[in-house]
C-alpha cells in the first residue's frame, strides 16, 4: 500500500507564488506518485493538490458515468476552471497560478492538510475560522463512526 498523506504543516509562499511542500508529504509524492500533479479548487476558498495518478483516477470514474448528473457537470466544470497540470520542482516547490493564489488568500501563514490520498492547502486564518470555531460534536462523531464501519473492508461481528 502506498503510503498516506496525514496531518497538517505551516508553510509560506515565496515572492514567485511557490510553496515548498513539507518534506514528508514531498518524499510521499516521489516515493508513490512521482511529480506530477494537478492543482485544483471548487470555490477558490483553497486549493485542492492532487497526486495526477490520483486525480486520474477521478477522471475516470466521471467519465464512466453513462449520463452525468447536474452537480457533477457543475463540479468538472469549476475543478477544470481553477485547475492545472504542474509539476513539483526540484527543491520541492509547486507554483500556485496566480488566479488561484489570490482568490483562495495564500500569502504569508498557510495549511498544508494531509487528506489521505491528497493535499489541501488553506490560508491558515481562514481555515481555523471556517473548521476550528465549533465543535466537532457527538453527532457528528456518531455519523463518522457509522460511515467507517459501513465502508470496512474488515469483517465486523454483529
Amino acid at each position: 500500500m502506498i503510503e498516506c498523506f496525514r496531518g497538517s504543516y505551516i508553510a509560506k509562499v515565496d515572492d514567485r507564488g511557490r510553496i515548498k511542500i513539507p518534506a514528508k508529504y514531498l518524499s510521499i509524492l516521489e516515493g508513490g506518485f512521482g511529480p506530477e500533479v494537478y492543482l485544483t479548487s471548487v470555490n477558490g476558498d483553497h486549493v485542492l493538490l492532487y497526486p495526477m495518478k490520483t486525480w486520474q483516477g477521478i477522471e475516470k470514474k466521471i467519465a464512466s458515468m453513462p449520463m452525468r448528473d447536474p452537480d457533477m457537470e457543475e463540479f468538472v466544470s469549476r475543478v477544470s476552471y481553477w485547475g492545472t497540470e504542474t509539476e513539483i520542482d526540484s527543491k520541492g516547490r509547486i507554483l500556485v497560478p496566480p488566479d488561484l493564489r489570490t482568490a483562495s488568500r495564500l500569502e504569508n501563514s498557510l495549511l498544508i492538510l494531509g487528506k489521505i490520498d491528497y493535499l489541501v492547502i488553506w490560508n491558515k486564518p481562514l481555515f481555523e475560522e471556517r473548521f476550528m470555531s465549533g465543535q466537532f460534536d457527538d453527532g457528528k462523531m456518531h455519523k463518522v463512526s457509522r460511515l467507517l464501519n459501513e465502508f470496512s473492508p474488515l469483517p465486523r461481528n454483529e
